[in-house]
């Protein structure tokens, strides 16, 4: 019995001696590392909560998903990625636009600027659902309508395109139209629009070319039959812009008939020469 035991036993201490090697020699297997571990990097998480049911006088309770804020940051960023709003233009909103001593109009800009984000959700799917904010130049148009823009994008995660009317005029030349239909598509669809200086003059004069009042109508047309929302800003005022192009203008104004100021050329109302008529 004795030369029986002494091979099993050496058999066991060889298994033993291996079964500790290994486990000396494996990686201990951890918890991968997520960027957010609340919801483990899948963009939400189960929430519980009382959903209005009760049995035997026991409110019922249920899980629900919950989009995470992670998911909801990274959607913004994206946003404003794609929206083409350089990141001086991100700074801009309705906090940091002064209205200390400026013209009345100009208050009253602003003031309908805050009413049609205020009621976005509510006109952003009939007729009337866009803003236009024309006249003298510098005096706060493009601010307020980016201000607009970005509140959209960061509170409301709405998709916007800024295009600003005369460098995207070159830029379709300069390619040669080859991107134009690209361009033009993502300018219909996209959910919210924003012409910044459209048919801006170049010193001091108007000077629109066929394909480019063709090229804004098609655009324009599209969204005014679709009820798609447009932020507008012009230098000219809108008779200025009913002798460019009356079908196209007289969309414009029906669509932002609500939401429409037009403030009046005045040097003085311009805050980038301010310092020049408070010297004099």
């Amino acid at each position: 019995m004795q030369q029986l035991s002494d091979p099993m036993a050496a058999i066991m201490d060889k298994l033993k001696a291996k079964s500790q090697a290994f486990s000396e020699t494996t990686v201990a297997i951890e918890e991968p590392e997520y960027n957010c571990p609340r919801c483990k990097d899948t963009g939400s998480y189960l929430v519980r909560k009382k959903n209005g049911y009760f049995i035997r006088g026991v409110e019922v309770e249920q899980d629900y998903y919950v989009e995470c804020e992670c998911s909801k940051m990274l959607k913004t960023n994206r946003l404003i990625k794609s929206s083409a709003i350089t990141e001086e233009f991100q700074k801009m909103s309705f906090k940091n636009f002064s209205t200390d001593g400026v013209h009345p109009k100009v208050i009253e800009m602003k003031s309908k600027a805050n009413q049609y984000y205020t009621a976005f959700d509510e006109v952003r799917g009939f007729r009337q659902n866009s803003i236009m904010l024309i006249g003298q130049p510098g005096c706060g148009k493009t601010h307020l309508l980016t201000a607009i823009s970005n509140y959209l994008i960061h509170a409301k995660q709405v998709p916007v395109l800024y295009f600003p009317y005369k460098d995207g005029m070159n830029n379709l030349a300069a390619n040669n139209f080859e991107r134009k239909n690209e361009i033009m598509d993502r300018m219909k669809e996209i959910d919210v629009l924003f012409i910044d200086d459209l048919f801006k003059p170049i010193g001091g004069k108007v000077d629109v070319k066929a394909w480019q009042a063709e090229s804004i109508f098609e655009v324009v047309n599209y969204r005014y039959l679709n009820n798609k929302p447009l932020l507008i800003s012009s230098e000219l005022s809108l008779d200025d812009m009913l002798y460019i192009d009356e079908a196209l203008t007289s969309r414009l104004f029906e669509m932002a008939q609500d939401f429409t100021v037009t403030i009046p050329k005045d040097m003085k109302v311009n805050y980038r020469l301010r310092k020049v008529f408070e010297n004099r």
